[in-house]
């Protein structure tokens, strides 16, 4: 595809090709998810692309129809539509702005089924229930980390911690490490400790609320 770009055909393939990209990235800033194969990248981003084109279209028909365009230009408010500050806004301003509306969308669990599908048309956000329980703007609370051997794990998850995963390994920085005393309270150790804890062998993760310690 490289080879196939040229000062001749830049404007397509920004156009058909690059505002895609620029919606995946942003959008990607609000959501966890396994990264797709190269080839779904592709389709996705010329999708993405097509309905940038669309909305792009759709906003100069009706600034055209309301007369909002001629006002503009008399103006000066705006670049007229053949400059290259035009361009530039719609091939990345346009779609960055698309990107954080489907972002949004999908990190807040908006039920409009249209929209959903809007924001992701070939892969899923999530494809994994651990990926789904870390992410999303999880609040901070505590955690109960049960292993097939009865080892459990007590700790507080927060803004200092961590969950990383990828398809070979899964590890899960816990920013404060509790025991159980005689008491059968939640206590911290002292001195205080915090904790990277391998989640393989894992049988369970319980999420308590703050209040529930």
């Amino acid at each position: 595809m490289i080879q196939h770009i040229s000062p001749d055909t830049f404007e397509f393939f920004a156009s058909y090709l690059l505002a895609g990209y620029v919606v995946i990235i942003v959008r990607s800033r609000f959501i966890l998810g396994v990264r797709p194969k190269p080839a779904e990248l592709i389709v996705e981003a010329i999708v993405f692309s097509l309905i940038n084109q669309l909305l792009a279209s759709l906003i100069s028909e009706l600034s055209n129809y309301t007369g909002l365009s001629h006002w503009l230009d008399s103006t000066g408010v705006l670049p007229g539509s053949d400059s290259k500050l035009y361009f530039f806004l719609k091939v990345l301003a346009l779609p960055a702005l698309l990107g954080i509306i489907l972002g949004y969308n999908l990190s807040a669990g908006w039920k409009n089924a249209l929209l959903r599908r809007l924001s992701m048309p070939v892969v899923h956000p999530v494809q994994r229930g651990y990926d789904f329980a870390f992410g999303n703007g999880r609040e901070p609370g505590f955690v109960i980390v049960k292993y097939f051997d009865e080892t459990t794990v007590l700790g507080f998850f927060g803004e200092n911690s961590l969950a990383a995963s990828d398809p070979e390994r899964s590890d899960l920085y816990l920013e404060r490490l509790y025991f159980i005393n005689e008491s059968g309270s939640w206590q911290e150790p002292d001195p205080p400790r915090s904790g990277l804890v391998n989640l393989r062998d894992v049988r369970s993760i319980e999420f308590l609320d703050p209040e529930g310690k």
